[in-house]
C-alpha cells in the first residue's frame, strides 16, 4: 500500500515537473504531450478504475493549476477518463503492446473530446482550429502510455 501510495504520489510530481519543462522548452509541447493524461492512463490500467479516477482528479486539478484555465475542466474529463481506463482495462484484454496502444488512443481521443467541449460551452471558441497540434496529443499519449506501461510492467511482472 505505501508503495503504491509512493507511485502515485511520485508520478504526479514527475508529470508536474515535466509539464513545467515542456512548457519552458517550448509552449506547443505542452499541447502535444499531455503528461497528466499519460499518467492517468498509465495509472489506470495498471492500477484499476478507482486509483485511476483519483489520479484523473488530482492530476487535473494540477493541470488546472498550472494552466490558469478553469478549475476543474481537466479534472473533469480526466477523472472519467481514469476510471474508463482502468474500468475498461479489466473488461477487454490488452495485453499487448499495440491492443494497449490503441486503447490508450481512443480514451485519451474521448478525454481530449470531452475537455474540448466543455472548453467549448465555457468560452464559445474552440481550440481546434487555432491549435492544430491537438490533433497529435491521442497519438503522443497513446504511444508514450503504451511504452511506459511495458517499462513498468517489465520492473514489476506482478503487474
Amino acid at each position: 500500500m505505501v508503495r503504491k501510495g509512493f507511485v502515485l504520489v511520485f508520478g504526479l510530481m514527475l508529470a508536474v515537473a515535466l509539464y513545467a519543462f515542456l512548457g519552458w522548452l517550448e509552449p506547443s509541447l505542452v499541447l502535444l504531450f499531455n503528461t497528466f493524461s499519460i499518467l492517468v492512463m498509465v495509472i489506470a490500467i495498471v492500477y484499476g478504475e478507482l486509483d485511476g479516477a483519483i489520479m484523473g482528479t488530482c492530476a487535473g486539478l494540477a493541470q488546472d493549476a498550472l494552466s490558469y484555465g478553469v478549475f476543474g475542466l481537466a479534472g473533469l474529463s480526466l477523472t472519467i477518463s481514469g476510471f474508463l481506463a482502468g474500468w475498461l482495462s479489466r473488461k477487454l484484454d490488452v495485453h499487448t503492446f499495440y491492443k494497449r496502444m490503441v486503447f490508450v488512443f481512443i480514451l485519451s481521443l474521448g478525454q481530449l473530446i470531452i475537455w474540448t467541449l466543455f472548453y467549448f460551452l465555457i468560452f464559445r471558441k474552440s481550440l481546434l482550429y487555432s491549435q492544430p497540434v491537438l490533433y497529435l496529443q491521442p497519438l503522443a499519449t497513446a504511444l508514450l502510455a503504451a511504452v511506459l506501461i511495458r517499462l513498468f510492467r517489465k520492473v514489476n511482472p506482478t503487474f
